[in-house]
């Protein structure tokens, strides 16, 4: 019997387990995106494939540059965290620039890889062709 249906190929499924937190995300991405949970799935898996790494060549260098102010912050904090345990720490009015410094360092250090990941966020809604409601009226 040429056709039957035990001789035809099934789809291939996917069954996982999702933890609550994620299972709360795709419950999220269905209602921003009005699709079925196995639509989402299934953009999701494709615009992975072809959006490709998170990160471009020049973003990992960003990365790495970002790294490295990281490291300088947590060597400066040391260095006075040291000096108040020596007693030898200035007051702190006397401090304030160097805290405003590290401050402003650590703000841009966040803007810039907030940057980085809402841009591959939208490049990969994008490659799903994943519209917000909103968008799409």
């Amino acid at each position: 019997m040429a056709g039957s249906s035990a001789q035809r190929r099934k789809k291939p499924r996917l069954r996982t387990e999702l933890s609550e937190a994620d299972e709360r995300r795709l419950a999220e991405a269905v209602a921003l995106f009005g699709l079925p949970k196995a639509e989402v799935v299934r953009r999701l898996i494709r615009a992975s494939v072809q959006a490709g790494p998170a990160l471009s060549a020049e973003n990992t260098r960003a990365v790495v540059e970002l790294a490295s102010q990281v490291r300088m912050v947590g060597r400066n904090l040391a260095q006075v965290l040291k000096a108040i345990h020596r007693g030898q720490a200035v007051r702190l009015e006397d401090t304030e620039a160097v805290w405003r410094g590290l401050h402003e360092v650590v703000a841009a250090i966040n803007d810039e890889l907030t940057e980085m990941t809402v841009a591959y966020g939208s490049k990969l809604r994008r490659e799903a062709q994943l519209t917000l409601r909103e968008e799409a009226e």
